[in-house]
């Protein structure tokens, strides 16, 4: 009997073919050999079908990865520099809702408000007396173009897929990528900058101001606030920001990783850092010395009347001059306080800190 079952054993090994599943896993046989009941050999299908499922799930997976990847390099390839995601933080729609709303009404709020100031500044008969207020009334312009840009970037949208290649690129930098915001607010920067410059000048070094002063430094303070947002935000934004897969992407394509960090550490210090130091190195001197003068001023006391009559004149500019200072450095502050969030965060990401 056993010799017999040895020979029909031997016979079905020798008839039988290889399975189409992995010979080496453990729980299938080498050959159809029949070991095992019909319970076993019911598990093995179901077994044998779950893992030709995965299979095929891994191999959709698989082909999608690739699509992803292929995606990529055509975008990398095309550019010729890389996209950098700047945050992987989700934010819900309706979050992203209400933070647009806000910003609608701060941009609405803004261009109010700096247009009521600005018709005020036009209408005042001392608004080109004097130097300050000609660089007040261009500060005032400067930030009433940022509320009107970012307004406009918010309200216009377009559909990038099927807009015109130019036309879509085009309003792309101007509205979609907030260029024309991102300008306007670091020209403004500037424009802190050459009015503290001015007024440091103008106190802490008043003899060298009456004496050096011309009006083509005036012009040149007008202009130079606008050189400084084009060359800090409308070139490089232009420059890294392309219209991919019907999305405006602003900012993400560099020519390498360093020149993205390099670039954030620059956009830290020329705008946020440095401001910092020039006003409060600067207001700190014209302080002192408003406070030599009224000391100097409490000692002297006028004897005639005249004399008095041009000591009231001169208090009174002076007092002109310490509510241009005070103001300023009311704005400063406002300046450091409300930059450093943003400053720090800009700088986070170029760094992926």
């Amino acid at each position: 009997m056993e010799v017999t079952t040895a020979v029909l054993l031997l016979t079905l090994a020798t008839m039988a073919t290889p399975t189409n599943d992995n010979a080496t896993a453990p729980e299938i046989n080498s050959y159809n050999v029949p070991r095992f009941s019909r319970l076993a050999y019911t598990r093995l299908d179901r077994k044998s079908r779950l893992r030709n499922d995965l299979d095929r799930v891994g191999r959709r997976t698989l082909t999608q990865l690739n699509r992803s990847i292929s995606s990529y390099n055509e975008t990398t390839t095309t550019s010729g520099k890389s996209p950098f995601n700047y945050s992987a933080y989700y934010v819900s729609p309706t979050l992203d809702l209400v933070l647009k709303i806000a910003t609608i009404i701060i941009a609405v709020v803004g261009c109010l408000a700096n247009a009521y100031v600005l018709l005020a500044l036009l209408l005042s008969k001392n608004s080109r007396s004097s130097n300050v207020n000609v660089f007040i009334t261009h500060q005032t312009i400067l930030d009433l173009t940022a509320c009107a840009f970012l307004f406009l970037g918010l309200v216009v949208n377009i559909n990038y897929a099927k807009a015109n290649p130019s036309l879509g690129l085009f309003v792309c930098w101007i509205l979609g990528s907030h260029v024309g915001t991102t300008t306007a607010s670091n020209a403004s920067i500037g424009g802190l900058m050459v009015i503290t410059i001015e007024r440091y000048v103008k106190i802490v070094h008043s003899v060298a101001y009456r004496n050096h002063y011309r009006p083509w430094m005036t012009h040149a303070g007008i202009v130079f606030p606008w050189i400084f947002g084009i060359c800090t935000a409308f070139i490089p934004i232009t420059a890294t920001s392309k219209v991919a897969q019907g999305t405006c992407n602003k900012a993400r394509y560099y020519a390498s990783e360093r020149i993205r960090e390099a670039w954030g550490i620059a956009k830290f210090l020329l705008l946020y850092v440095g401001p910092l130091f020039l006003f409060v190195f600067g207001y700190w001197k014209i302080l002192a010395v408003i406070r030599r003068q009224r000391k100097q001023v409490g000692q002297g006391q006028p004897s005639q009347g005249t004399s008095s009559i041009v000591t009231g004149a001169q208090q009174k500019g002076r007092r002109t001059e310490m509510n241009i200072v005070r103001t300023m450095i009311l704005v400063s502050v406002s300046f450091a306080l409300c930059y450093v969030c943003m400053k720090t965060y800009s700088i986070h990401t170029h760094l992926d800190l």
